[in-house]
């Protein structure tokens, strides 16, 4: 079964104007616990390597890729771009991933 990842249209807008200034042949998307409560991190970053275990996706010209470890994480998630007066990045939110954080670390 292959990874199922919504991606928003800013997303795919803010992914198609990266592609044009690629640094890396991939994108990975990485999910990792963030403190010991168990709250779930997310990181994208550029990526030249692959490993056998890594799963591929691809939207506006770029090749994302998530590892097995993230994949629980990252599975049926949405990732967007959102633009505020705090903020500009790419969010992945996920409805199976724990959210809040109650350790009082954040």
């Amino acid at each position: 079964m292959s990874l199922q990842i919504e991606v928003t249209p800013q997303a795919i807008a803010k992914l198609a104007e990266l592609g044009t200034e690629k640094q890396a042949d991939y994108v990975r998307v990485s999910a990792e616990q963030a403190c010991g409560c168990g709250r779930i991190g997310y990181r994208m970053f550029w990526e030249n390597e692959l490993t056998s275990e890594d799963e591929q996706i691809n939207a506006a010209g770029l090749t994302l890729v998530v590892n097995a470890a993230s994949r629980p994480y990252v599975e049926g998630g949405t990732l967007d771009y959102k633009i505020d007066p705090m903020q500009e990045g790419f969010i992945l939110t996920n409805p199976h991933a724990q959210s809040g954080c109650s350790c009082g670390s954040h």
